[in-house]
Order: structure tokens, then C-alpha cells, then sequence
């Protein structure tokens, strides 16, 4: 029996995989219920679908993520989570990154945004400054000499 031709990509990859002496014993009906069957499983888009590729040198490494009404019936739910159940030792370690990620990034952007809303203080607080040793240079920049001190009385504390 020679393989019809079919457009159905999910058919040529099931197809392509079969065993050519397994393949050739296919009746024109059994190919046509294995069409209709795959067609019938037809994914339609999802509302969110994130596909992309990691570039991770020496490894091949890609990110999947899938969002949308859930469709599958509860029996299929209950079979696919003993199939692909949801903490494994990847899955886990992949959480606490994301995890940490997101929270050191919150917290940077958090922090960012309140020092930009909080106000800075206004208020002025004297204070020496040690690089000045003498009179006429302290007098010259400004400020008052106390105490064999230069004092610089509107020094802010957000200098």
C-alpha cells in the first residue's frame, strides 16, 4: 500500500515515524480514521503562548509557556497529572530561580520608586569640615570658624 498524500503536518510526522513495512499495511480507511482522529485533537491557539529558545552555551534548552480556557475533561485532567505531575526536582529548582528573580527585581524597582516619591529633607544640620585647617580659608568659602573648627551650617543630610 503506498502512503497517500497528505497536507496534515501532525499525519506526516505521525506517519514518518512508523515503520515502512507497518505503514504499507494501511487500508485507505484506517488512514483516513487516523486523519480524522488527529484532526479531532486539532489545537487551537492559546491566549497566551510564549515559545522561545534559552541561548545557554552547550546546551539545547527552549521555555514553553501556555495560557487559556481550560478545555480538557476532568478524566484527561486526572491521567495527564499522574503523566506530568507538577513538583519534580527541575520544576522546583525552576520556581525558587524564578522566585528569586522576581523578588530581587521587585525589590529594586519598589525601592527605586519610593525614594523617587519620598521627599528629601529640607532641613540643614551644621557640621565641621575636616579638611579646612584655618580661619581665612573657612571665612573665604563661607562658612564660620568655632572652636578651632570650620562649621558649615547648611550642610544636608542627603550630600
Amino acid at each position: 500500500m503506498k502512503k497517500p498524500h497528505y497536507t496534515e503536518p501532525t499525519f506526516e510526522q505521525l506517519f514518518a515515524e512508523i515503520d515502512p513495512k507497518v505503514a504499507n499495511t494501511f487500508t485507505v480507511e484506517q488512514l483516513e480514521a487516523i486523519k480524522r482522529g488527529l484532526a479531532s485533537r486539532a489545537r487551537t491557539r492559546h491566549s497566551l503562548d510564549i515559545r522561545v529558545s534559552v541561548p545557554i552555551p552547550g546546551l539545547r534548552f527552549y521555555l514553553v509557556l501556555l495560557g487559556g480556557l481550560e478545555r480538557r475533561s476532568k478524566v484527561r485532567l486526572r491521567s495527564e497529572k499522574g503523566l506530568y505531575p507538577f513538583w519534580t526536582p527541575a520544576n522546583i529548582l525552576f520556581l525558587i530561580g524564578f522566585l528569586i528573580i522576581l523578588s530581587t527585581c521587585s525589590y529594586t524597582i519598589f525601592s527605586f520608586a519610593l525614594s523617587s516619591v519620598t521627599p528629601t529633607s529640607s532641613s540643614y544640620y551644621p557640621t565641621s569640615i575636616p579638611w579646612i585647617y584655618d580661619k581665612s580659608e573657612c571665612e573665604h568659602t563661607g562658612r564660620i570658624w568655632n572652636d578651632g573648627k570650620c562649621w558649615d551650617g547648611e550642610h544636608s543630610p542627603n550630600f
